[in-house]
């Protein structure tokens, strides 16, 4: 297991991610979708990945492609995909 990697990095690509996936991560806490307890597991989980520079790359495609282009499904490595589907869909 490697050492979790900086909080900050992976809260920006967490919210990336929710942006891209139209599951706003702000909102659903505004909400009560999600506690702060359970932000903050995503954010450790998120540390926890081993792939950082593959989401990178993978959002940085997803922002420069063309909206019929853009994935719809994060990559399948992402700790969170279900989360944040769930998230989209309106529930937690």
């Amino acid at each position: 297991m490697h050492p979790l990697g900086d909080a900050m990095e992976h809260l920006q690509l967490m919210a990336r991610m929710g942006k891209h996936l139209d599951a706003d991560l702000v909102e659903a806490f505004a909400a009560g979708k999600i506690s702060a307890e359970d932000w903050a597991a995503m954010i450790t989980a998120c540390r926890g990945c081993d792939a950082p520079d593959g989401c990178k790359a993978w959002l940085e495609r997803q922002e420069l492609a063309e909206q019929g282009e853009k994935a719809v499904q994060p990559p399948g490595y992402c700790c969170n995909a279900a989360r944040l589907l769930r998230l989209r869909a309106g529930s937690a």
